[in-house]
């Protein structure tokens, strides 16, 4: 009564996410990878939105940790690669100030990555590092991966049952479906 409760999420194989940060540690990563990466990239304000977006208590950011934000997301971008993930995550991890604790401010119980009293930028690097090691171990590496479309640099995390994912997203799979079509109809 009175508390909002996070949603249960059902993982493939029939697990229960009750938490939400084992899932959005990876999609975090995705999120600002791509934003800060491709395009043109986003303004602070933009990248506060992005946070607040996967659940992150954010007002808004300062200059400084904004930077600290894009310099984390392009040092994610190479674990996206497929080429030594394992180790790159190690060595992403080991930067990291890790501290898993159970946290309850008003959400219900769930997991925290970062130490206590963390500031935004290192929570946010703590359950991205997580996150993606989480896919690795519990998916693969290759579940990680560039999106295989012509003229797309976007990543992607792959945490779906099924055959293995090629592209960021539905629009990509189809530009590159058509495409193919057409090429076979042209010859």
């Amino acid at each position: 009564p009175g508390k909002a409760i996070l949603p249960i999420l059902r993982l493939p194989g029939g697990a229960m996410e009750t938490s939400g940060y084992r899932i959005d540690g990876a999609g975090t990563a995705v999120a600002l990878v791509n934003a800060v990466t491709t395009g043109g990239g986003l303004p602070d304000a933009g990248l506060a939105e992005l946070l607040a977006a996967h659940r992150y208590l954010v007002a808004r950011l300062s200059t400084a940790e904004a930077e600290r934000l894009r310099d984390w997301a392009r040092r994610l971008r190479p674990v996206f690669d497929g080429a030594e993930v394992v180790a790159l995550l190690n060595r992403l991890i080991g930067e990291v100030p890790l501290q898993p604790h159970i946290s309850d401010h008003g959400l219900g119980p769930h997991l925290h990555y970062g130490e206590p009293g963390a500031g935004l930028v290192d929570r946010v690097r703590a359950n991205t590092a997580f996150g993606l090691a989480l896919v690795v171990c519990e998916h693969g590496a290759d579940r990680l991966g560039r999106c295989q479309a012509a003229g797309c640099d976007r990543v992607y995390a792959d945490v779906q049952r099924g055959p293995r994912r090629r592209y960021c997203s539905r629009v990509c799979q189809n530009r590159s479906s058509v495409a193919a079509f057409r090429a076979r109809r042209a010859s």
